[in-house]
């Protein structure tokens, strides 16, 4: 997997996977992944480009086509990639001799879909979600420890706010633990407020 990797100033204790949105790239988040290096000295982290070339765009990526505007359809090219993503982060892991409880999972849109869908399924330590919405929850939500923070701009055409309910409406149904932040008058974006809150949360573990 093509990646960019913020090495840790301790010895490596966790993984961070920081997954971009759809039509991004690995260097697009690298700002958020230095603020969370901050916060988690001993975290390595990982910010790998999507797994397929997205032509709509000179030098972005995807992590699973969305064609389509439906969310099944979503659901159906997601769940087909599910085995190529989880044996990258998989191999991370074990290369570190590191647990899935060691790990937590962060995107932004199509990034934050999947890390929610695999980060609860898989018992993470923790997910943070920028803008992104659950996917498959009938196939990938159980009770799991993992705590949730769903971070969204209250303006968010792409992914519409309302996601936020839909989505803490799930994961209550299972006990998971989920925080919200909402950014006033922000679109489908991380801004310093959101990123604050995501660090605040990383704190607070």
């Amino acid at each position: 997997m093509d990646e960019l990797i913020i090495p840790p100033k301790n010895e490596t204790k966790n993984l961070i996977f920081l997954f971009h949105g759809y039509g991004s790239n690995k260097e697009n988040l690298q700002i958020v992944g230095e603020n969370f290096a901050k916060e988690l000295p001993a975290a390595e982290i990982h910010l790998p480009n999507g797994i397929e070339f997205c032509p709509e765009t000179y030098d972005g990526y995807k992590w699973f086509s969305m064609n389509s505007d439906t969310l099944s359809d979503w659901e159906f090219e997601f769940e087909k990639n599910v085995p190529q993503i989880m044996e990258y982060v998989d191999s991370v892991k074990n290369s570190k001799n590191l647990e899935y409880r060691d790990i937590i999972f962060s995107g932004f849109s199509q990034g934050a879909m999947l890390s929610l869908s695999l980060g609860i399924h898989y018992n993470v330590r923790a997910v943070i979600a920028f803008s992104g919405l659950i996917l498959s929850p009938d196939k990938f939500l159980k009770n799991a420890e993992t705590k949730v923070l769903l971070a969204h701009g209250s303006n968010d055409l792409v992914v519409p706010v309302s996601a936020v309910d839909f989505t803490k409406s799930a994961l209550e149904k299972f006990n998971i633990s989920t925080k919200v932040a909402i950014a006033p008058g922000l679109d489908h974006a991380i801004n310093g407020y959101l990123l604050d809150q995501a660090v605040d949360f990383l704190h607070n573990l």
